[in-house]
């Protein structure tokens, strides 16, 4: 336990020294939370999380898993975007279990337009966001967990790519007191992006100043962009269940607190809640306690409000709920599954919900 919260502290402190970097890192669709059980808690789950879903937010957490297991996820994002992650499971006994993910999300098809042609040229073009992970984990002790994520990544759009390698890493203390769980993870630790590809190629006048000159073919300079990297600790405890501190053969209540800091964002903070019903119904609720550099109400006819401090640096709470369903309680059923959906409130975005479904074999 000493060692665990050492771990932690250090892995705070060097984290906390972090500045402000708002709009400076590449690849931000993995941000996008993972699962519906999760955003449905409002992303508050580090401490809890289990199953395929906990690649995406605490590797260490497939070590709990008991067998095969995958799950299938489907987000629709903002403005019609699709995301979409699959995970794996596969155990393998004493020596661990391993993982394998896939996180993509599709940008769809645009219109290319250019400066000579506004309104377009009547071509099109696609974007795209994917990364695909390997992942380790092992139960350390009958009460610590632990497991990294390898992930390759890829941003493309058009004929221009960035790719990037990164290494998540996170870790489960279990107690023996009511359900009582802590972890903590650090994801997205990895290489720089750059956009390299045919897109960036142009014709140029080498020597503008003398007639007759052929035009050279030149690339287009971009700079390396980091990834955002996070860091994630939380708690969770059930303070009502068959082993909790209230008895209850009938009902279970799961209460998750995390912490949540980016390298390009505020530190915030996330609340969620559980209540499970016979082995059948799960209802879910989360609050996440977000920074904003301005309130949602600022607009174009009002922007010099930003000056007005009562629209600036202002923390606002985002709510989310979603429900679920076990076959655990249909014994005629030979697999358990579990469907879970999700609503996320995204402030002036609108909206995203999220459908989810895990497999157990």
């Amino acid at each position: 336990m000493k060692k665990y919260l050492s771990i932690n502290i250090l892995f705070c402190s060097f984290l906390f020294s972090q500045f402000d970097n708002s709009g400076t890192s590449a690849a931000n669709f993995l941000k996008i939370g993972v699962g519906g059980r999760s955003s449905a808690m409002g992303g508050a789950i580090v401490g809890d999380i289990d199953g395929p879903n906990s690649m995406f937010w605490n590797p260490a957490g497939i070590a709990n898993s008991k067998g095969v297991e995958f799950s299938i996820n489907q987000n629709n994002w903002i403005l019609d975007l699709k995301h979409s992650y699959l995970a794996v499971i596969f155990p393998g006994g004493a020596i661990g279990h391993f993982g394998f993910s896939v996180n993509y999300l599709d940008l769809g098809k645009m219109s290319r337009t250019t400066e000579f042609e506004p309104e377009g040229t009547g071509t099109t073009f696609r974007a795209s966001d994917i990364a695909i992970g390997f992942t380790y984990a092992k139960k350390m002790s009958d009460k610590f967990n632990a497991g990294f994520q390898l992930k390759l990544i890829q941003e493309s759009i058009s004929f221009t790519s960035a790719n990037a390698f990164a290494i998540d890493a996170g870790s489960q203390y279990i107690t023996r007191f009511s359900g009582l769980k802590l972890g903590m993870s650090i994801t997205n630790f990895g290489t720089k992006m750059r956009l390299n590809g045919t897109d960036q190629k142009v014709d140029v006048d080498a020597y503008e100043g003398l007639d007759g000159n052929p035009d050279v073919i030149a690339n287009l300079r971009t700079e390396d962009w980091p990834l955002p990297m996070a860091f994630r600790v939380g708690i969770s405890i059930k303070p009502v269940g068959p082993e909790s501190m209230v008895k209850s053969s009938k009902i279970e209540l799961l209460l998750n607190a995390d912490y949540y800091d980016s390298r390009d964002l505020n530190p915030y903070y996330l609340t969620g809640l559980e209540l499970k019903i016979i082995d059948l119904i799960y209802l879910r609720t989360g609050f996440r306690r977000e920074y904003l550099y301005a309130s949602d109400s600022i607009d174009d006819s009002n922007y010099n409000n930003l000056e007005n401090t009562s629209h600036s640096d202002i923390y606002v709470t985002r709510w989310s709920w979603g429900v679920g369903l076990s076959s655990k309680s249909f014994p005629l059923i030979p697999y358990k599954i579990l469907l879970d959906y999700s609503v996320s409130d995204l402030g002036i975005l609108g909206l995203s919900t999220q459908l989810s479904i895990r497999f157990q074999l």
